[in-house]
């Protein structure tokens, strides 16, 4: 039995990094945030696209959730662009076409407790638990509040 830690090697791939223009600085994807990045919800084909069109209800909400419970997230889908979201085969009216859904990456069940605790808090209704990822979106108007688990 081995008793020292092996750094698991996936980790490395979901480091969040940007290539920041003359159009689009540092200080515009912190702007409001504490420990996330709107480009981080970018879609994939465009920098810039997750602070011009996402929300920021769901933003602002995430972000303090994880300020509160001092945890570092991997978004794995925020805005998608009709091109994008197209070629993920989403529904028309998907919350992420709209940017008000967020998916990110959370393995341990320790704090996938603790930020669904926090987005309860936040008034959140729709909410997926999956395996390695949460769910939310803020889009209580069209579709009724859920809690599933997959």
């Amino acid at each position: 039995m081995n008793k020292y830690y092996k750094k698991r090697k996936d980790l490395i791939k979901y480091q969040h990094e940007v290539n920041y223009t003359d159009a689009y600085t540092k200080e515009m994807d912190t702007e409001g945030l504490k420990v996330l990045k709107w480009s981080m919800f970018d879609s994939p084909d465009k920098l810039g696209s997750g602070k011009m069109f996402m929300e920021s209800e769901p933003v602002f909400i995430l972000d303090e959730a994880l300020r509160k419970e001092r945890l570092q997230a991997f978004i794995e889908l925020g805005y998608t662009s009709k091109a994008y979201a197209d070629r993920l085969k989403l529904n028309t009216d998907n919350a992420h076409r709209l940017g008000k859904a967020v998916k990110f990456r959370c393995i341990n069940a320790n704090q996938r407790f603790r930020l669904v605790k926090q987005l309860i808090l936040h008034r959140i209704e729709r909410i997926h638990l999956f395996e390695e990822s949460i769910y939310f979106d803020t889009d209580n108007y069209i579709k009724k509040p859920e809690l599933k688990f997959f």
